[in-house]
């Protein structure tokens, strides 16, 4: 240490450094702050992208069921005409 630092210092110079800590901590705080608030404000826009996705697969698993209803009913269609033909026989 220089002996200018080893002498006590003014009590207006340590005000002075303790309010440049206390700007610098609220400056910290405020920075991390706005960091939670740009993660949280990215997280809510992927789930709200996901919930878009979801409602459009869901839409899709409908339509694809329909279509295996369909399908079914089609299949079932000619086991009905052949029990009838051979009844008839």
């Amino acid at each position: 240490m220089t002996a200018g630092r080893q002498q006590a210092q003014s009590p207006a110079c340590m005000t002075s450094e303790v309010e440049v800590l206390r700007a610098l901590k609220l400056l910290f705080e405020h920075h991390k702050a706005l960091d939670k608030k740009e993660v949280l404000e990215k997280q809510l826009q992927e789930q709200s992208q996901m919930k878009e996705r979801l409602a459009a697969l869901s839409a899709h698993v409908t339509e694809l069921e329909e279509d295996l209803d369909t399908a079914r009913k089609d299949l079932l269609k000619p086991e009905d005409v052949n029990v009838k033909l051979q009844g008839d026989v």
